[in-house]
């Protein structure tokens, strides 16, 4: 049995990524790999990617890990100055090894991945990067949806939506609660894993999955928020960067 542990938008909360790694432990999984977003919005940028990079066995880009090095132009105020604030905290120099380190891992990640027979990407099969798949899309945007599925011929795992559960081939979206948190996935499927470091469902438990096989659970960890919201505040970052993490939006 292949069983395997995926992450996804870290967004530098340290606090959540230590707790999500330690429930891993707990369960034994010992494979580890990242959808991207490692970095933004959160005041720790260089722990958190010091992590992936000791954690995780691969990791592909997000659009914030993207934004480090370009422009800026398509994010939003508070995403525009959390990158600002990412690129002072990891640009490199001479004599910080670790933040030069850092910066060649996040330049330098894949749009895409294939393993265990599945694809991963942290936004959709058509543009790995930045296109969300949201739970609407498959009401509001069946021609989109019927795209996305005609390219795909197995399980796709992304990110990006902060957002956890399955996309079907017939466009229904399961998201996944307490009760329903494990789901088959033996054919082509969109499976969400939510965010570590920034929830958007409700829930501010950090959220990862576990892959066993054919079918997927996703877990929800709580973590220290309050923590969390300390360090953004210090760093000078937007107080609504903090207050989100209380309410999982």
């Amino acid at each position: 049995m292949s069983t395997f542990a995926l992450i996804s938008d870290l967004h530098a909360n340290l606090e959540a990524v230590d707790a999500v790694f330690a429930r891993i432990d707990q369960l034994g999984v010992r494979e580890v790999a990242c959808l991207g977003d490692v970095v933004g919005y959160g005041a720790d940028p260089l722990p958190v990617t010091l992590r992936v990079m000791q954690r995780c066995a691969w990791t592909i880009l997000g659009n914030h890990d993207w934004g480090l090095f370009h422009e800026l132009d398509d994010f939003n105020p508070l995403a525009r100055e959390a990158l600002l604030y990412t690129r002072a905290q990891l640009r490199p120099s001479f004599l910080r090894p670790r933040r030069r380190a850092a910066w060649e891992f996040l330049r330098t990640l894949p749009e895409r991945r294939e393993a265990h027979g599945f694809l991963f990407c942290h936004g959709s099969p058509r543009d790995p990067v930045m296109e969300y798949v949201l739970k609407s899309d498959g009401f509001l945007e069946p021609d989109k949806m019927a795209q996305l599925f005609g390219m795909l011929d197995r399980p796709c795992f992304v990110g990006h939506t902060h957002w956890p559960g399955v996309h079907r081939p017939d466009y229904r979206f399961s998201q996944a609660t307490d009760e329903q948190r494990e789901f088959k996935i033996d054919g082509p499927c969109i499976v969400n894993v939510g965010s570590v470091g920034q929830p958007r469902d409700g829930d501010p438990r950090a959220s990862f999955a576990v892959v066993h096989d054919d079918r997927v659970e996703i877990h929800r960890v709580p973590y220290d928020f309050r923590r969390t919201q300390a360090k953004i505040l210090a760093a000078g970052l937007h107080p609504a960067l903090a207050e989100r993490l209380a309410r999982g939006k």
